[in-house]
């Protein structure tokens, strides 16, 4: 079953979204963990971060492996960020995926807890880093964040998603758990100061979300919707459903302009889907994923190439991903467990 698709809760099984393994160095104490529990069901079938969240309110009491922390990725060219929530950790590589180890490896000590969705700009990395209630901040080859963006307006928010506009604010993508509903939360990205939380109207947990040139944000829910609105300088107003017909709609990011790219596991394997807004009825281009778990993903726009995390699969996928929608394996790269997050440090700028 996927992580997008069935998931049957467990108290004794393997670990769902991700499962720590052993990684460079030697083990330190371990930290209180959000569990996470897998198995396939032909039966019910739920949205990726409402798995991760109604676990969250079952236990926290799990131990895990940790690993040691390290970077020696080079300081140019493209670079890739792959986020393991069970193993809370943030592998890197170099380069296109041809089953090499991380050239580095952010992980608890470096302030991950359950790291889910994952974006950068201007070089810097931004992680929801949900299991500590905050997005950390990275720059290119450092292993210490330099910015924490917390919000507190409801108690503890659960990000599970993060993006960056053009002009200088950093969001956020929120869960229902307790008495706060799902939300965006927004802060000014140079000081960390939040700008606003901003509640999903049906009260549903937000999954993943992006924000293009102009200050309109799209983001998918626990309801299956895609939702549009506009976030300027940080303040969001009403969001509405585009209509898009999508099943599981999971990871979302900006291409080509103002196109809106979702990954979608609407069919086995998942769908890659680019759509020209403001028409959603049907996509402009899809290519065929052939994963099992497709659940975050991110462009290297400059070589037209995809990457995405298989959380079934444990494994970072890269496929050439052209605008007619002929999608060609590339290589894959090994996870610790489950993993959910990919973002790209590409040559040139990506949304």
């Amino acid at each position: 079953m996927s992580v997008l698709g069935k998931l049957h809760v467990l108290t004794s099984a393997a670990a769902i979204v991700y499962v720590a393994g052993c990684a460079a160095g030697t083990a330190v104490a371990p930290k209180q963990a959000i569990p996470q529990y897998h198995m396939h069901s032909p039966i019910r079938r739920v949205s990726t971060f409402r798995d991760l969240f109604d676990s969250l309110k079952l236990s926290q009491n799990a131990t895990e492996r940790h690993f040691k922390s390290f970077n020696s990725c080079p300081a140019s060219g493209t670079i890739e960020y792959m986020s393991d929530f069970r193993a809370s950790t943030i592998s890197i590589f170099a380069g296109n995926f041809t089953g090499q180890s991380p050239c580095g490896l952010l992980t608890v000590s470096n302030g991950l807890n359950n790291p889910g969705g994952s974006i950068v700009k201007g070089g810097n990395l931004y992680v929801a880093n949900m299991g500590d209630h905050n997005v950390l901040a990275f720059h290119r080859g450092a292993t210490t964040p330099y910015m924490t963006y917390i919000d507190t307006s409801c108690g503890q928010e659960y990000p599970g998603d993060v993006t960056v506009s053009d002009d200088g604010v950093v969001l956020a993508s929120n869960a229902h758990i307790g008495p706060c509903p799902g939300s965006i939360s927004t802060w000014k990205k140079s000081t960390g100061a939040l700008i606003g939380n901003f509640p999903n109207a049906a009260g549903a947990s937000d999954n993943f979300l992006t924000i293009q040139k102009d200050g309109t944000v799209y983001y998918d829910d626990t309801t299956f919707g895609l939702y549009v609105g506009s976030c300027v300088a940080g303040v969001c107003g009403t969001f509405v459903n585009t209509g898009a017909s999508l099943n599981f709609p999971g990871g979302l990011r900006s291409a080509d302009g103002e196109d809106l790219v979702v990954q979608d596991a609407n069919v086995p394997g998942g769908d890659a889907e680019t759509y020209e807004p403001p028409a959603f009825g049907s996509p402009s281009s899809q290519c065929h994923l052939d994963g099992y778990d497709p659940t975050a993903f991110d462009i290297n726009k400059s070589q037209h190439h995809y990457f995405y995390t298989d959380s079934n699969k444990n494994v970072g996928v890269e496929i050439k991903y052209s605008s007619g929608g002929t999608c060609g394996l590339i290589g894959t790269v090994a996870g610790y467990g489950l993993p959910i997050g990919m973002a790209v440090d590409a040559p040139e700028a990506i949304k």
